[in-house]
């Protein structure tokens, strides 16, 4: 059953881009990789983790390359430049994340979080939240002066 989750938020979330503006999502790609990056190294710390994976992925779940990148894409799509609509869809996403799914991936033995509680969870995506906003300002700056 966890296989069949993880891929279902691996490749479902891609789909996804077939329904939206393909320009919007080109200005947005960026930070959704970035987020990916920031991810990758949080799970690479968080390594004691006990998780199951995909065969590809080594050490971490799929959860940044699928569900995670569309999700932050789409969250900018919809939010931004609105800081305080990006926070609170960003708060109820991640509140979501931490207190709903991630006891059900748990029950599926997808991951057991060791020395953090799900409010700390909340927390730290919350950060990882804020860090993707002030990138995606600077993204726009550079962007700024490079059309000039």
């Amino acid at each position: 059953m966890a296989q069949i989750v993880m891929w279902v938020l691996f490749i479902g979330p891609w789909l996804l881009l077939f329904a939206v503006d393909k320009e919007r999502v080109k200005r947005y790609m960026a930070v959704s990789l970035f987020g990916v990056v920031l991810l990758t190294v949080v799970f690479q710390i968080a390594d004691h983790f006990n998780y199951e994976t995909l065969f590809f992925f080594v050490n971490m779940t799929p959860f940044p390359f699928g569900i995670f990148i569309i999700g932050t894409l789409f969250i900018f799509y919809f939010t931004y430049p609105g800081f305080w609509m990006f926070m609170i869809i960003n708060a109820a996403f991640d509140l979501f994340q931490a207190f709903v799914m991630s006891p059900i991936f748990e029950k599926l033995d997808i991951y057991t979080l060791k020395g953090m509680n799900h409010f700390l969870l909340f927390v730290l995506m919350m950060v990882i939240a804020v860090l993707l906003f002030l990138y995606q300002k600077w993204q726009d700056t550079a962007f700024k002066l490079s059309i000039k």
